[in-house]
C-alpha cells in the first residue's frame, strides 16, 4: 500500500514522464562533464564539484525560503547516506565511462539500469510488474543496443574499451539502487530535505580526498570555477526526478529513462558534430515506442492499482 504522506502525489504517468524527460535533459551535460573537461580535471574532482555545488545551492535555497532542513535529524538519514554513496558511485562511473567511450555508447550501456530497476522494484518495493513493463523495457533495450552499434560503425568498428564498459555497467547498478531509494524517500520527505541530505553527505564523503588530490596534482582553482555550474544544474535535474518519482513507480519510470540515449545523441551532435546514422534513428524510434507502449494504456483509463 502507498504510504500516507503529504509528500506523496496521485499517480500521473504522463506528468511523471514529462518531469523525468526534463530531469534527463538537465543531467545530460553533467554526465558528459568528463568529455567536456577533456582531461582538464580528474573524474573525482568533477564529481566533488557537482555535489559540493549542489549542497551549497540547496542549503542556500533552504535558508532563503526558511526551510528547517537541519533543525532535526531525518529519521531516514541512513537511506540518505546510502543514496549518497550510490549517487557518488553512479556519477563517477558514468563520467569516467563517457570520457573514454563515445557519449551515446556510454549512455546506452548505462541504460541497463532500467532492466535492473524493474526487477528490483518488483522484488524489494513489491511494485506490480506487468507484461507491458517488460515489453516496454525490451523495446527500449533493443533500441539502445542499435544506437550503440550505430556509434561503433561510425567509429570504424573500433571495439569499446573494456574498462569503459565495466564502468558503465557499474554505473547502471548504482543508479538502479539509487532509483529505488529515491522512490521510497520521495513519498515521505520534502524535496529540499532530500536534496540537502544527499548533496551534503556526498560532498562530505569526497571533500578530504579530493582536496588532497587537488593539492597533489597542483590543480588550478580557476579550472575548478569553470565547472561551478555542475552543482546548480544537477539540483534542477534532481528536483525534477524526485517530482517524477512522487507520481509514478520505479518500474513505470525505468523504461522512459531510456530516452536519455536520444538526448545524449543530440548533445553529442551539437557539441562534437556526431551525426546519427539510420541505424541510430531506428534505435531511437524503438526507444520512443517503448514509452508509448507503457503510457497509452494508463492514459486510456486502464490504470493499475497503486502499490
Amino acid at each position: 500500500m502507498p504510504p500516507t504522506s503529504i509528500h506523496s502525489r496521485p499517480e500521473n504517468t504522463v506528468l511523471a514522464f514529462a518531469l523525468a524527460l526534463a530531469g534527463m535533459t538537465a543531467f545530460t551535460p553533467v554526465f558528459a562533464a568528463g568529455k567536456i573537461a577533456d582531461g582538464l580535471l580528474p573524474v573525482a574532482v568533477l564529481v566533488w564539484l557537482r555535489f559540493l555545488g549542489g549542497a551549497m545551492t540547496i542549503v542556500g535555497y533552504g535558508a532563503v525560503r526558511r526551510v528547517p532542513v537541519f533543525s532535526r535529524l531525518s529519521p531516514l538519514w541512513k537511506l540518505h547516506l546510502m543514496r549518497a554513496f550510490c549517487g557518488v558511485g553512479g556519477l563517477a562511473c558514468t563520467i569516467y565511462a563517457a570520457s573514454i567511450l563515445p557519449l551515446a555508447d556510454a549512455t546506452a550501456i548505462g541504460l541497463t539500469k532500467g532492466i535492473i530497476a524493474i526487477a528490483l522494484a518488483g522484488v524489494i518495493l513489491k511494485e506490480m510488474i506487468t507484461g507491458r513493463h517488460w515489453l516496454a523495457g525490451g523495446l527500449c533495450a533493443i533500441g539502445a543496443y542499435l544506437v550503440v552499434r550505430a556509434a561503433n560503425n561510425a567509429e570504424g568498428g573500433t571495439s569499446l574499451a573494456l574498462d569503459g564498459i565495466i564502468a558503465a555497467l557499474f554505473a547502471a547498478v548504482f543508479m538502479a539502487c539509487e532509483a529505488l531509494i529515491m522512490r521510497y524517500i520521495a513519498q515521505r520527505e520534502d524535496t529540499v530535505t532530500i536534496l540537502a541530505y544527499v548533496n551534503v553527505f556526498a560532498s562530505v564523503i569526497l571533500t578530504a580526498p579530493v582536496l588532497w588530490l587537488i593539492s597533489a596534482q597542483d590543480i588550478s582553482w580557476n579550472s575548478l570555477l569553470v565547472f561551478a555550474w555542475l552543482g546548480p544544474v544537477a539540483i534542477i535535474g534532481q528536483s525534477l526526478n524526485i517530482s517524477a518519482y512522487r507520481r509514478a513507480g520505479a518500474a513505470t519510470l525505468a523504461p522512459i529513462y531510456y530516452g536519455s540515449v536520444v538526448l545524449a545523441a543530440i548533445f553529442a551532435y551539437v557539441f562534437w558534430g556526431e551525426i546519427p546514422s539510420p541505424l541510430a534513428a531506428v534505435g531511437a524510434c524503438l526507444i520512443i515506442l517503448g514509452g508509448v507502449v507503457l503510457s497509452v494504456p494508463l492514459t486510456a483509463g486502464k490504470g493499475r492499482k497503486p502499490v
